[in-house]
């Protein structure tokens, strides 16, 4: 009832009566108050008159009705899974996809105490600061082709990035979004699989949107610190979900090197020195299946699925 309160408000400019709220939702008065102040006491500032309920502003946080007001995707974030605070949404996506949960499902949360990065590392998530989301995708492409979904994601967050800063975001292989060398977002992928069929990916991506550096691990940096300027985390996520699910259906349609042709265009790691897990050369191209190849010392080309790379 709160989200049909809040949709209501937001299309009519003006004061609305109790009691025309009540006709419109079916509900009684006392119920429509009764809202209100649940709304308000999650920080929507609801003016009220004689002549009624006006809203007057927003509270910054990625709410259900927030995120799907404006949402211009048919598939993702269709259902949204809302937290203020949770352990981690890779594991929460990853429970709801077990249970069959259809595609497109998101996860988000405020701040993660125990969120996923590559490794086994720990996500710093702070309260209301960036977007922490997972998403579930039910892909009808094979097992050999998953890790480049890692690959797709990374295009869909840069150019959404991008789109909405003006900031030359890149990438570094395989799942990192770097500013001037520093890390600004990350993604993780976990796979659900049966024999050879693939059952459903989460998407994990944490973005520091406009945290503090004080907050931040050492090497990493925000969209505000860069900018210089707070960022409509709303906004952001909006063009993240419309950007992903552009680049997947183009990869449903199109196979993955239009993909992949972009990803090389957005990549930082390409014709660069690297180390990769002690393999050290130029990193010159990233092969079908999404793996890093490296000319090494010896002019041998290496090919590394995973690993941590060093740019030196």
């Amino acid at each position: 009832m709160k989200e049909d309160i809040i949709r209501y408000l937001k299309v009519n400019e003006g004061y609305i009566s109790g009691e025309e709220f009540s006709r419109r939702l079916n509900i009684t008065r006392a119920a429509i108050w009764k809202n209100i102040e649940e709304l308000r006491r999650e920080g929507y500032v609801i003016a009220a008159t004689k002549q009624g309920y006006k809203l007057a502003s927003v509270p910054d946080k990625l709410f259900p009705v927030e995120i799907q007001l404006g949402l211009k995707t048919k598939v993702l974030g269709k259902k949204i899974y809302y937290y203020d605070v949770i352990d981690s949404t890779m594991q929460e996506a990853f429970r709801l996809g077990l249970e069959n949960t259809p595609e497109g499902t998101v996860v988000i949360a405020e701040s993660q105490t125990r969120g996923k990065g590559r490794l086994g590392r720990v996500w710093n998530s702070p309260r209301g600061k960036g977007i922490y989301m997972s998403l579930i995708l039910r892909p009808e492409f094979g097992l050999m082709d998953v890790p480049k979904v890692t690959l797709l994601s990374a295009v869909a967050v840069c150019e959404a990035i991008r789109h909405v800063t003006d900031v030359d975001v890149q990438i570094k292989w395989p799942n990192d979004l770097l500013i001037e060398g520093k890390k600004v977002a990350g993604i993780l992928t976990e796979l659900n699989a049966q024999m050879d069929q693939v059952q459903f990916v989460v998407v994990g991506l944490g973005v520091n949107v406009n945290a503090p550096l004080s907050v931040l691990p050492e090497h990493a940096v925000s969209l505000k610190k860069v900018i210089g300027k707070k960022i409509l985390r709303l906004v952001l996520l909006q063009e993240i979900l419309r950007f992903l699910e552009k680049w997947y259906e183009d990869v449903n349609q199109n196979g993955f090197k239009p993909m992949m042709q972009r990803w090389k265009e957005l990549s930082c790691t390409l014709g660069k020195r690297v180390n990769v897990d002690g393999i050290e050369g130029e990193a010159v191209d990233i092969d079908e299946y999404g793996a890093l190849v490296i000319r090494n010392e010896q002019q041998e080309l290496v090919k590394r699925m995973s690993g941590d790379v060093a740019l030196i």
